[in-house]
């Protein structure tokens, strides 16, 4: 019943984690962790028979805690701070009605539950780097002329770009959730299950390096007649499919059969089963607690925005303004943009091409900080490196994110930050705290993103012309 109420009343949340395990192939496994949860549940029905179930006020208070925090996050609009949320309070809930004794022994499956959880994205750029980088010096090592250009790799036969889907985050996670599972049943001695766990995070790692190294020397031994197109999918399936065999019979070599958790941790007398009348105190207090939680975030939320934003430009001395701009693919491409300006600026040989965002306070789930928010999804442009790069914008100093681009030989410098009231800032946390403070103080503020570029010339350093003009 209370799992029913919980489901209802954060029926959001649970649809945002449905729709990110139906929409991404790096978090599509989410779909199966919940059925192997219930599997390795029914391993334990055995102990379970031992014990009876409890209501727990203490868990209870884990409740709380897991409802606050869902609030803090619908608050903040962050998304995955409610799923984390949803899941602690999925086991605060088994903990209040079914007690501690039966939580320990459950404490494998309502651990594994947690990744249900999409995390991994910040990972990706640095897989990239790693793959990148261990790439190039493997080709050179071997013989084979390579020069490096961010996460694009030119070797006499082509070029080779180390593109996000090859970064090798779906082996990374993937390898995570089977080895925590095989982990969790081969072994009982925490030492053998942690270094397990070590060995199924880095044997991904290094083996994904291995793999693109691989494949760019098949293509440069073939002349690109092989390890190519749908190749390099097949032989990825194909290398990932080997390292999942080689994670399970490592496993098996050295299994260690498991004991009856429930007798050997507990006393005889277990605890009385209880009552009905904590029961319903119990479920009563969820249900209020969920309504009261649902109810403060739709008010805030509701609530009108109390200013209007100019999104103009004042165009610098020396500089002119045109506002036919066809070179627009490198822009960010937010779905969630209430408007999209793009306007271009010369002053002499030098260029400028600025991008202004405006973001509707109304929808939740916008996430404004995004790697797919600096190069155009449907674009011709890819990004090359990422970093930060200090500014001084309208008079203030901040830490802008910076982008390098590229569209063949061209390239662009890409400076990408956000506007909301009086703050400027590229920090996504500093951001998402400005806009839970508005929203809280009912002074919501429509946040606008800002995207200024310049291409790349010999004849002056990017950086300077973009920091002159927006000085």
């Amino acid at each position: 019943m209370s799992g029913l109420v919980i489901f209802y009343f954060f029926r959001q949340t649970v649809l945002s984690l449905i729709t990110i395990w139906g929409n991404s192939r790096t978090y599509s496994y989410g779909f199966v962790i919940v059925p192997i949860c219930c599997l390795l549940v029914l391993r334990r029905k055995e102990d379970l028979k031992e014990l009876q179930p409890t209501t727990s006020f203490t868990g209870l208070a884990f409740v709380v805690i897991s409802v606050l925090l869902w609030l803090a996050g619908d608050i903040a609009d962050v998304q995955l701070l409610q799923q984390i949320a949803l899941v602690a309070l999925v086991d605060s809930l088994v903990w209040t009605f079914l007690g501690l004794p039966i939580v320990k022994v459950l404490a494998f499956p309502l651990s594994f539950l947690l990744f249900a959880i999409p995390v991994g994205d910040s990972l990706v750029p640095h897989l990239q780097s790693w793959t990148a980088n261990f790439t190039v010096n493997a080709l050179n090592l071997s013989g084979i002329p390579t020069v490096q250009d961010g996460f694009v790799l030119s070797t006499p036969t082509g070029s080779w770009q180390v593109a996000a889907a090859c970064s090798g985050i779906r082996y990374l996670l993937a390898s995570v959730v089977i080895g925590t599972l095989v982990a969790g049943i081969a072994y009982q001695s925490w030492k053998r299950r942690i270094l397990f766990l070590i060995f199924s995070a880095l044997l991904p790692i290094v083996a994904n390096a291995i793999r693109a190294y691989g494949i760019v020397v098949l293509a440069y031994v073939s002349g690109n007649a092989i390890a190519a197109g749908v190749d390099h999918v097949v032989y990825g399936f194909l290398f990932f499919s080997l390292l999942t065999g080689l994670l399970v019979f490592a496993a098996m070599r050295s299994y260690e059969p498991e004991v009856n958790t429930a007798r050997h941790s507990f006393p005889v007398h277990a605890p009385q089963s209880s009552s009905l009348v904590r029961m319903v105190a119990a479920l009563c207090a969820v249900i209020a607690l969920s309504v009261t939680a649902t109810a403060v975030g739709r008010f805030v939320w509701h609530r009108p925005s109390a200013s209007v934003v100019s999104d103009s430009v004042r165009i610098p001395a020396g500089w002119s303004s045109e506002v036919d701009n066809e070179d627009q693919d490198w822009t960010p491409d937010p779905s969630s943009a209430q408007s999209k300006t793009v306007r271009s600026f010369i002053s002499g040989t030098e260029e400028i091409s600025l991008c202004i965002i405006r973001y509707s306070e109304g929808p939740r789930g916008v996430e404004l900080i995004n790697s797919r928010n600096v190069v155009s999804r449907a674009g011709t442009w890819t990004v090359l490196s990422n970093g930060k790069r200090e500014a001084s914008i309208n008079g203030k100093q901040l830490k802008v994110a910076e982008y390098v681009v590229s569209n063949g030989p061209q390239r662009r410098v890409v400076w990408l930050w956000y506007s909301v009231g009086d703050t400027l800032t590229s920090d996504p946390y500093r951001l998402r705290m400005v806009q839970t403070r508005n929203r809280l103080l009912g002074l919501p503020d429509p946040t606008l993103a800002f995207a200024a570029s310049t291409l790349v010339h010999d004849e002056f350093d990017p950086g300077d012309v973009l920091a002159g003009f927006l000085k």
